[in-house]
């Protein structure tokens, strides 16, 4: 199997970027006509620094992005999170 150019996956990807784009857009536009003050909440504070990396020059986006909008792993997760080992194995 051979890889697709950089020409190859533009056209095959572009109206799908576009769409996630705009998308993104219409959410921002609509939090501007919304009431009420989220500009010290942290989902937009995650979403700006989301945009910046992927305005960004370095490589990796995806998994930056996705590192950064995800929570650490914790060894003691299901004690925190108070789910009981009987839900996490199925039984």
């Amino acid at each position: 199997m051979h890889e697709r150019t950089a020409a190859q996956i533009i056209a095959d990807e572009f109206l799908i970027a576009r769409a996630k784009i705009l998308e993104l857009a219409a959410t921002l536009d609509r939090l501007d006509r919304a009431d009420g003050d989220i500009e010290n909440s942290k989902q937009l504070v995650l979403l700006s620094q989301g945009m910046q990396i992927l305005c960004d020059s370095e490589s990796d986006k995806a998994k930056r992005v996705q590192l950064l909008m995800s929570r650490q792993y914790e060894p003691e997760w299901i004690e925190k999170m108070a789910i009981g080992r009987r839900n996490v194995e199925g039984a």
